[in-house]
């Protein structure tokens, strides 16, 4: 029995495979239960083959975890795929398959049946929604109406999404907020400035007095992964008098080879 599960989702892919090979990691011995990761090798093929060969000591199963097996190149993809195939309707051989893309021409098989497939779709919209409110409930969360519009919108920016809010959610489970959890009270623990919200972070930066504050603000920036050209050049709209000047200068530093953006934008701010 083979069961496949693919998709950019890596943490419900991982969760649910967990969930599929808890039975058995009590009940089998390492010499009937073996994980291989084919990434770094090109030969797993025949050592998966072998462990399925070899009859087992104790118990009539055998359990293999496959990750990686599009890292194959052809030649061992194809070997590979008739190994599995020879394994696909044996009912006491379990193999599970995790994957993050959809199979390659030689796996296509793992889409139909008898295999057991799932597919775990990158979070987004309202799918992205449905798994937080689950999530949120699960730990007994409450948001206002801004901080969930907040929380959907932080979660939706970085990659790997469902790790990420996982963990963000359990550092607002131990943080003991009061409930609903406010906006306010949400950004004590969150620091975070939307795509549309940068322009006036960036004006916050020159008009802001306190050197520290300029840093906090542009460290986050940068933490966040902005583009450190886009805030550079959307910087120069935001200043007067002699930082233009500055900032010309710092422009050209940038395209002679003298200075990085976030070299530039640095000095501005300490400056």
């Amino acid at each position: 029995m083979i069961f496949f599960l693919y998709g950019l989702d890596s943490y419900r892919r991982s969760k649910k495979l967990s969930e599929l090979i808890a039975p058995y990691r009590g009940k089998y011995s390492a010499v009937d239960f073996m994980v291989f990761d084919l990434e770094d090798d090109p030969d797993g093929w025949l050592k998966i083959k072998e462990f399925l060969k070899q009859p087992s000591l104790f118990v009539e199963s055998k359990v293999v975890v496959l990750k990686n097996i599009n890292a194959l190149d052809e030649k061992n993809e194809k070997k590979l795929a008739k190994v599995l195939k020879s394994y696909i309707e044996t009912p006491k051989t379990f193999i599970f398959i995790s994957e993050k893309n959809e199979p390659k021409k030689a796996f296509q098989f793992l889409l139909d049946k008898p295999v057991q497939a799932q597919a775990f779709l990158e979070l987004n919209g309202k799918l992205l929604e449905f798994f937080l409110k689950q999530e949120i409930e699960a730990r007994q969360l409450n948001f206002t109406p801004e901080a969930w519009r907040f929380l959907v919108s932080y979660v939706n920016s970085q990659s790997e999404k469902g790790w990420f809010a996982v963990n963000e959610l359990e550092k607002v489970k131990l943080a003991v907020l009061k409930q609903p959890i406010s906006l306010a009270e949400l950004k004590t623990l969150i620091r975070w400035f939307s795509k549309e919200s940068v322009f006036y972070y960036l004006r916050d930066i020159v008009g802001q007095k306190d050197f520290s504050k300029k840093l906090v603000i542009l460290e986050q920036l940068f933490l966040q992964k902005e583009e450190p050209a886009r805030l550079f050049n959307s910087l120069v709209y935001q200043v007067r008098g002699n930082d233009i000047l500055r900032l010309a200068d710092y422009d050209v530093s940038v395209k002679s080879g003298g200075l990085e953006y976030e070299e530039a934008l640095l000095d501005f701010v300490i400056e």
